[in-house]
């Protein structure tokens, strides 16, 4: 016997992918069955187990959404061996990957899970998905974060929250969604318009919040998370508890609560008055399970009360004025001192969301599945009191009531073939009568029939799909007595891909997708102060429905040691719906505002996300992450307003190894490198006065800040207190406290962005 084997430093090692869609497995599970040696697959779907003897092994490799798989080894050298797991037919079909960009089909998508989304306990859903190339957050203050994929955002990102399409006010640029993360096990992004299923309007994309299975083995589990916060004093917690019946295996349950609550948040030179937040939400689901069908409940509330900025509501055009050009509040607003209560302005918010499902498996053929959901959105918002009042209601009241349904068939493998059918349908009532109205009563109904088809053979696989979505906005009226004429809109969409694999190490996938979108209600008919994001907003009813024809390309390439994932994409939007600015700003008897406007033009988006890992050692990695992006006005041309900058960032991780009572510990040092937006409309209809006396006609009523780079540090471990495990991640954001402004934040007029943020969050599982 050699030395290595007599040592026992023998090491086992490989990559777990996917019989059906070829992807690499992350978090697979590993296990050698006579020493019970367990390992899980990273991001990249490679396991690794080190301290083996010479001899033979039965493993036994599992991941959900395969079966599981068996088999017999024998070490008398290190060794490398490859599984490939066989796909589960059955309502677990969807695998995901953690943390690396691969394909549900031939659609792009990107997801955070694991570790990845440990690090973002306590954030908002928007600021969980900034870790994604091509992924930004379109930011209204300290508080309020909206996903923005590919420079396209609000009405053309859908968020699914367990499968149901969010249905709120999510036009609004300042209306962050309303889901809890701490509901999620995984967040996932598709990017582009292909994936159809979800509706047509997903031209930027989909955001997936999908929470984690309900237990199947008996027993009651659970976990506490907490998180602590520097910046603005923020404390969090969550707690989940779910159970499965030894007596009753079939019928599960879970309860998730999340609290949280934070002060004024601070830049490096003052604190940011009125910038609080209050959140607490609630989910509760329940499910039976047996063979060929079953059921499933869930029930979710999110509450939140979000203080807004006080510098940017100023009182008159002259001061408002000054204050852009000064970029800093008043010495009034500087000079607040922290504080957790939350005045005026600030915006209010509750959401329900239930949903029923059931399926049935129809023999061999596929499984049939219906979902019943209902959602009520209730936003309120506050403004300034710049007169005397004894009424403390808000002066923005909205309502929206959403019920809808699906009817979808998902059929099994046939010849290399599978594939979904499905029927869609849903009623909306707005209900804004109550106060200042800013949008339109309005009623609609919603209808949709989509086809999508799979084949996939060895190193191929192709995707083609067919939507058909139908609009109806009805009973539009606004203060009672004005009343709009209907709107209906149809069209149709569609996607197509394919995929190849070249190698072990390279695959390409190529897709083309042609989406439409109509326009919503409030690029139609919005007219006066939208306080939270502090201007006045004016429709336009003569709007036509946008048309997105879109190519995107991704190269995988994954070698020994290296991860190279490169997407590009192109898109031609024609009658692209945008906010412009206009001039004079509005004095109304709430102050001064900027004023904004609807245009339409014909528009062209191309880019490039890239991310690249490199294993050093067995301890040490290097990643760098790109998101390119250039949006270009074909009609004025000219560059498009709003759109986010370049962005690179570079990582460092050094990994600690497993040792006993600590395991999985890390540190990661990155830096991102965000550059000015140059890219903008070189003249506008905006008056700026110069030093000299003479006005030129600019886009914007302040430049694109400067380009700036952050410093983030990040670690993380897990050890035992006693018997109960406890998971450990500490963050440090803006690591230097530098000033800077993003120009994707709609506050960045009036006040930098926040300074330095030392994050704590704690998770201890139970009954595990």
């Amino acid at each position: 016997m050699n030395s290595l084997a007599a040592q026992c430093i023998l090491r086992f090692s490989g990559v777990v992918t996917d019989s059906d869609t070829r992807e690499r497995l992350a978090g697979a599970s590993i296990l050698i069955k006579d020493t019970r040696q367990v390992v899980e697959s990273d991001a990249e779907g490679r396991f690794l187990l080190e301290g083996l003897c010479a001899g033979s092994y039965n493993i036994l490799i599992t991941h959900i959404g395969c079966q599981p798989l068996e088999s017999h080894i024998h070490l008398k050298d290190d060794l490398v061996k490859d599984f490939v797991l066989p796909h589960a037919h059955s309502e677990l079909d969807e695998v995901v990957v953690v943390g690396a960009t691969h394909r549900h089909g031939t659609a792009i998508t990107d997801e955070v899970k694991g570790r990845q989304l440990a690090a973002t306990r306590g954030s908002s859903l928007g600021e969980s998905l900034r870790s994604i190339s091509g992924v930004n957050v379109l930011q209204t203050g300290a508080t309020i974060f909206k996903p923005v994929i590919h420079g396209l955002h609000s009405n053309r990102v859908l968020i699914l929250n367990n499968g149901i399409r969010q249905e709120s006010q999510q036009w609004g640029s300042e209306h962050a969604p309303e889901v809890d993360p701490y509901i999620a096990n995984r967040i996932t992004v598709i990017k582009g318009a292909s994936s159809i299923r979800y509706g047509s309007d997903a031209i930027g994309g989909v955001v997936l919040v999908e929470p984690r299975l309900l237990p199947v083995q008996p027993g009651l589990y659970g976990e506490i998370n907490t998180a602590f916060f520097s910046n603005n004093r923020q404390a969090v917690l969550s707690g989940i508890i779910e159970n499965n019946a030894a007596k009753h295996p079939a019928f599960s349950w879970r309860l998730q609560g999340t609290l949280k609550k934070g002060g004024n948040a601070k830049t490096p030179d003052y604190w940011l008055m009125n910038s609080g937040i209050e959140e607490y939400n609630f989910s509760a689901a329940a499910g039976w399970k047996q063979q060929h069908r079953g059921l499933e409940l869930f029930y979710s509330n999110f509450n939140t009360k979000l203080g807004i900025f006080r510098g940017a509501h100023i009182g008159n055009v002259t001061d408002l004025e000054t204050a852009i050009e000064r970029g800093e509040p008043s010495e009034e607003v500087k000079n607040a001192p922290f504080s957790y209560s939350i005045d005026r302005p600030y915006q209010q918010v509750h959401h329900h969301l239930l949903k029923l499902k059931a399926y049935h498996t129809t023999g061999t053929a596929g499984k049939l599945n219906w979902i019943l959901s209902g959602q009520y959105n209730n936003r309120m918002e506050y403004d300034v009191k710049r007169f005397n009042t004894s009424t403390d209601a808000p002066q923005l009241d909205l309502s929206i009531t959403t019920v809808g349904s699906d009817l979808v068939w998902d059929h099994n493998s046939w010849k290399g073939f599978r594939g979904t059918i499905g029927i869609s349908g849903s009623y909306q009532f707005n209900d804004s009568y109550k106060q200042r109205v800013f949008i339109p009563n309005y009623q609609a109904w919603n209808g949709a029939a989509f086809l999508i088809e799979k084949w996939s053979q060895r190193k191929w696989m192709l995707e083609a799909g067919i939507r058909y979505d139908w609009r109806s906005i009805f009973n539009i009226e606004k203060n009672n007595n004005q009343q709009f004429p209907d709107q209906q809109f149809s069209n149709i969409s569609g996607s197509a891909g394919a995929s190849y694999q070249w190698s072990k190490e390279l695959t390409t996938t190529l897709n083309f997708s042609t989406a439409w979108r109509s326009p919503q209600i409030n690029e139609l008919y919005s007219d006066g102060l939208h306080h939270s994001s502090a201007r006045i907003e004016t429709g336009n009813p003569d709007l036509n429905p946008e048309r997105a024809n879109s190519w995107m390309l991704n190269l995988t390439y994954q070698p020994f040691r290296w991860t190279i994932d490169l997407g590009f994409y192109h898109k031609n939007i024609s009658n692209f719906i945008y906010l412009a600015p206009d001039y004079p700003p509005v004095l109304t008897i709430r102050g001064a505002f900027p004023s904004f406007s609807f245009e339409q033009t014909n528009a062209r988006l191309r880019g490039l996300d890239a991310n690249i890992g490199y294993l050093i050692t067995a301890h040490w990695k290097a990643d760098i992450k790109a998101s390119i992006l250039r949006a270009w006005d074909k009609s004025a041309e000219d560059w498009l307003i709003q759109m986010p900058a370049d962005r690179y960032e570079a990582g460092i991780t050094y990994e600690f190894g497993n040792v006993p009572r600590w395991q999985d510990s890390y540190v990661k040092l990155s830096a991102q490198q965000v550059l000015r937006q140059s890219r903008v409309p070189a003249e506008g209809n905006i008056e700026k006065k110069q030093p000299d006396g003479t006005v030129l006609l600019v886009s914007d009523y302040a430049p694109p800040p400067p380009a700036y780079l952050l410093a983030n540090l990040e670690a993380g471990t897990k050890f035992s207190w006693g018997k109960q495990p406890v998971h450990l991640t500490l963050t440090v954001t803006n690591l230097l406290n530098s000033a800077y402004r993003d120009y994707m934040n709609a506050f960045r007029y009036f006040a930098w962005d926040i300074g330095r943020n030392i994050g704590l969050r704690i998770m201890i599982p139970l009954g595990k």
